[in-house]
């Protein structure tokens, strides 16, 4: 006769425990409050990975910060912090030839990133990888190693927003272009036992309409590959025997004009996230 099924927070006890952070437009604080969730019930994971917003918070994790801290710091984030838009700039860089990516130049989101963070991800308490998408090779790019700020920069420079990121020579934007929530590239550089994937859901933008149904409809289309591309990676590691649990959180919209709600958010996170840790736990068909 089987025995009670255990919560989810008893099933990962004790178990190396890889944690993914999806990309999602300002999921900062999303993504925080689930770091705080995992805090309060005891789970310490082995290693992260995360894509944009995902990135910088996994990357916080990883450098040992508490996560009590970790809100408090991006509680006092200021648009101010890293708004330095250039338009003149861009136009002028455009007319040159050369590449005009974005409104903001991205120097402030740099020292701001620089004064967070740990100089190097061999100064981090956990190994973490992060996911750029790599404009000069056409291709996704998983950084382990070298310098923190500026590869973490990469992945959270949002098309359009933010100027594309110069690493090591070639050009960046966001990663969550190519790697919605980068599983498979933890598993590939960590293995660990489990993966626990906390996944923030692109938004529907409705039926493009109007003068900015063009973009509105790419937008649409690459998050409908996001979501397909996140899909298979599941699949994938399920196959091979590597288990992989999902949770999705729906979180109230944040941007750059609406960071005052951000603690708000990150305690709604930590609240829903708490309540499934402490729901009974079935293994999805397919983990080993």
């Amino acid at each position: 006769m089987k025995g009670p099924r255990p919560t989810l927070a008893k099933h990962l006890e004790g178990r190396r425990v890889g944690v993914v952070l999806s990309a999602g437009f300002f999921g900062f604080f999303g993504h925080a409050g689930f770091v705080a969730a995992l805090e309060e019930a005891g789970i310490t994971p082995a290693c992260w990975a995360g894509t944009s917003a995902g990135a910088l918070v996994g990357a916080m994790a990883a450098s040992g910060m508490p996560a009590r801290q970790l809100i408090d710091r991006l509680s006092v984030v200021k648009r101010a912090d890293f708004w330095d838009p250039d338009p003149i700039g861009a136009v002028a860089a455009g007319l040159r030839g050369h590449a005009a990516t974005g409104l903001l130049r991205g120097g402030r989101l740099r020292r701001l990133l620089e004064r967070e963070l740990p100089p190097r991800f061999e100064d981090l308490k956990a190994p973490c990888v992060v996911v750029a998408a790599n404009l000069s090779r056409s291709e996704p790019q998983a950084f382990a190693s070298g310098e923190l700020a500026p590869r973490v920069h990469a992945s959270c420079a949002y098309p359009g927003l933010f100027r594309a990121a110069q690493v090591d020579g070639e050009l960046y934007w966001d990663g969550g272009l190519v790697d919605k929530a980068p599983a498979l590239a933890l598993w590939k550089a960590n293995r660990p036992q489990v993966l626990l994937v906390h996944y923030l859901p692109s938004r529907a933008g409705g039926a493009p309409a109007g003068w900015g149904a063009y973009p509105k409809a790419m937008a649409g289309a690459m998050a409908a590959l996001r979501k397909d591309h996140f899909r298979l990676q599941v699949e994938v590691l399920r196959a091979v025997g590597v288990e992989i649990i999902v949770l999705t959180t729906e979180l109230p919209a944040l941007g750059p004009l609406r960071l005052e709600k951000g603690p708000l958010v990150a305690e709604e996170a930590r609240r829903k996230t708490a309540e499934t840790l402490d729901c009974f736990f079935t293994a999805p068909a397919g983990d080993g």
